[in-house]
């Protein structure tokens, strides 16, 4: 899940620190729209050695490579303990700053395109875990269990943070039960793919929104 994602600018500024690091390095990002597996995005994580540590804005592949898949885009959280454990262990932990994701639903041939946003247009944050990688840095998004009014489409979603939680998420031994637990607002609605003119992709198109959003 989660193979298509943006990050434009943000309709809501909160002004705060964490989205001034993210807009200072948006400028050397090729594309901002329509980012997939692969492409470089921007990422907050700490640098530093541990007490006298700094939040660090930076570009980093999407997708770790491993010898069993060359671009593992998504971790989840319930395999913490495997694939993952010594990132998640040596809190090799990082925020994707999202203004949408994508899933596609239905049956094949017809599959029906949602985006999925803030209500109030405000960037939404995604955990993560990055490493230095074969080739480059690199980062893979954590995610979770679908909350229950967006299971309808697929049933994981980005692990989202508030603001609130980006501290415990970055300095925790184990923010785990976080991630699980952590709910922030997201709307859905039905829109045109963004793979049909991805060139030219500024953000979703909506077709009709649905009953309740």
């Amino acid at each position: 899940m989660c193979n298509l994602y943006d990050i434009g600018a943000t309709r809501h500024p909160r002004g705060d620190d964490w989205e001034e690091a993210i807009a200072s390095v948006l400028g050397s990002l090729a594309r901002s729209y329509g980012i997939r597996k692969t492409d470089p995005a921007p990422v907050l994580r700490r640098v530093g050695a541990s007490g006298s540590q700094e939040t660090f804005a930076g570009l980093m592949r999407w997708g770790f490579e491993r010898d069993f898949n060359p671009v593992v885009n998504n971790a989840r959280l319930d395999k913490v303990d495997g694939p993952w454990a010594s990132a998640w262990r040596e809190k090799r932990r990082c925020l994707i700053p999202l203004s949408a994701w994508y899933e596609w639903h239905g049956p094949s041939g017809s599959k029906q395109t949602f985006a999925f946003e803030s209500p109030d247009g405000a960037w939404l944050w995604a955990a993560g875990l990055w490493e230095e990688g074969k080739s480059s840095p690199s980062f893979s998004m954590i995610t979770r269990p679908a909350a229950p009014d967006l299971a309808f489409v697929h049933d994981r979603m980005p692990a989202l943070l508030s603001v609130a939680d980006f501290e415990a998420f970055l300095s925790n031994e184990d923010p785990r039960e976080l991630l699980a637990t952590t709910e922030v607002p997201v709307k859905v609605f039905r829109c045109h793919s963004p793979l049909l003119k991805i060139a030219l992709h500024r953000g979703p198109e909506p077709i009709e929104m649905l009953p309740g959003f």
